[in-house]
């Protein structure tokens, strides 16, 4: 059975480095995207063989004298507020020590679940916070990429 494409989606919050949200401790959703897996269910062995890879970028700016904790997570089939699904990848970032830093880039994969799969869609949510902060903004750029396929090479 050939690795067979199901969908590609991206998700763009800021396409430049302007922005001036300020991060706080109350994670922010910032890349939400919906991958449509409903072909997988036409062979019966391509529901249980999904892959989902998953990629973003976030543009943080610390307050000046600040060291915060900047925590980036990635939930499957949640809603708008983290906790609210299953979370499939989890990154806390210490700041200590550092004065600027690029941009925080993530990759993650997930193995869904059959019943995810038969749903037809499976949404991804990309959530951001910032602990021990006072002016730590997300300036941007902040993308969320997603793609899912099935089937192997076997």
């Amino acid at each position: 059975m050939s690795i067979v494409f199901l969908d590609q989606r991206i998700s763009t919050y800021r396409i430049d480095s302007t922005g001036e949200t300020v991060l706080t401790d109350t994670p922010l959703l910032i890349g939400d995207i919906g991958l449509q897996v409903v072909a997988a269910q036409a062979v019966p062995e391509h529901v249980t063989s999904v892959r989902v890879a998953l990629s973003g970028m976030v543009g943080i700016v610390p307050g000046v004298e600040e060291a915060p904790e900047i925590t980036v997570c990635i939930e499957r089939n949640g809603g708008d507020t983290l906790g609210s699904g299953i979370m499939i990848f989890r990154e806390d970032f210490n700041t200590q020590g550092l004065s600027a830093f690029s941009p925080l880039v993530v990759a993650a994969g997930d193995s869904p679940p059959v019943e995810a799969v038969l749903a037809g869609q499976i949404r991804y949510t990309l959530f951001v916070s910032a602990t021990d902060s006072v002016n730590t903004i997300l300036s941007g750029p902040v993308t969320f990429n997603g793609s899912a396929v099935t089937g192997t090479t076997i």
